[in-house]
């Protein structure tokens, strides 16, 4: 893995002499508060992400891009730094890592992606993958019809910022279909988590293996769009007694919009029904609940509208509640805003 990344950089490097590279960022400035938690005192903050990039052509084919991002570099799917506290509360770490760092071959019918690389298979929601969070290895999409694609991964979860943890292996089919005004997909998926022991920062169930049947699939009119992220393990957990039969993720989503010109609006509003061995409770989403990623419910809404070209405001708000075991819940309350370049 350390080899691979060195041939990445360097590939990366030498874009830098290339007349065509990009360079690239953000920036996001977010409000957030979170209370009416049973075991954990309120929190609010100020916090902020700052993101950047660079990419480049190394031949007709094939393209290098890296990212720098702040956050936690032990903890890559919490990208954000805290800048002001209003409540006594800790003060997390500030850091800055590479966040992404791969190479990308474009052929005919085929996209394949090597390194650090972003998730790319097809879901509506982060409920199984925090998005905030690239693994180290290979994807490929391989393109039968119009209406068909393959993707095969074979991926490296991260354990912090200079190791992995255990193995994950995907396969999954993408379908779209059109009658008239409807769009309709179907992304059935398999996932092989080899889990690893000893994981120095990723333990959430990074040492439990764990094989899942996956289903992403929406239907859109007219710039509405209901999806749904179904997910049911196919191991078996007896050793854990109250959550040996919490095998099942649902997410249920209706949007409308999409930030494309200046005045537009964008929102969802989910339902969340995450049981504990539904996911890999280390690498679900975070961005709902501060207490869980996984055995957790409840509603999440967002509203976003683009203001200008280069940026957009927003809110958020996610009320969450534990399924089994000690009852715990969370009303997180986010305004934000991202300039981008």
């Amino acid at each position: 893995m350390r080899q691979l990344m060195a041939a990445i950089i360097l590939t990366l490097s030498s874009t830098a002499f290339a007349s065509n590279v990009d360079v690239f960022g953000d920036a996001v400035l977010r409000y957030e508060n979170e209370s009416q938690h049973v075991n954990l005192p309120d929190r609010e903050r100020l916090r902020a992400i700052f993101r950047l990039g660079i990419k480049g052509s190394i031949t007709d084919n094939w393209t290098a891009q890296g990212r720098l991002s702040t956050g936690l570099k032990n903890k890559q799917n919490v990208p954000a730094i805290t800048l002001i506290r209003f409540n006594t509360q800790p003060q997390p770490d500030r850091d800055v890592f590479v966040e992404r760092l791969y190479l990308t071959g474009k052929f005919t019918d085929v996209n394949l992606y090597i390194g650090k690389i972003p998730w790319k298979t097809k879901h509506i929601t982060d409920v199984f993958w925090d998005r905030n969070l690239s693994p180290i290895g290979v994807h490929l999409d391989y393109r039968l019809s119009e209406r068909h694609q393959l993707q095969l991964a074979s991926l490296k979860p991260l354990d912090g910022n200079s190791d992995v943890v255990g193995l994950l292996n995907i396969v999954q089919w993408n379908m779209r279909f059109s009658f008239d005004k409807v769009k309709v997909t179907f992304s059935p998926s398999y996932v092989d988590y080899n889990g690893q022991s000893n994981a120095q920062y990723a333990k959430k169930d990074t040492q439990l293996d764990n094989r899942f049947l996956r289903l992403s699939s929406s239907l859109s009119f007219k710039g509405y769009q209901l999806g749904v992220d179904l997910g049911q393990s196919l191991n078996d957990f007896n050793q854990f007694e109250q959550f040996s039969d919490q095998k099942t993720s649902v997410a249920v989503q209706l949007k409308h919009g999409k930030l494309a010109q200046p005045g537009d609006y964008s929102w969802h509003l989910r339902y969340l029904h995450v049981e504990r061995f539904g996911v890999i409770t280390e690498f679900a989403q975070n961005a709902t609940a501060r207490f869980a990623t996984s055995n957790v419910q409840g509603l999440d809404v967002r509203l976003r509208r683009k203001m200008a070209d280069t940026w957009w405001l927003g809110a958020r708000v996610s009320d969450m509640r534990t399924i089994e075991g000690p009852e715990e819940q969370g009303l997180r309350i986010r305004f934000e805003g991202q300039y981008k370049f």
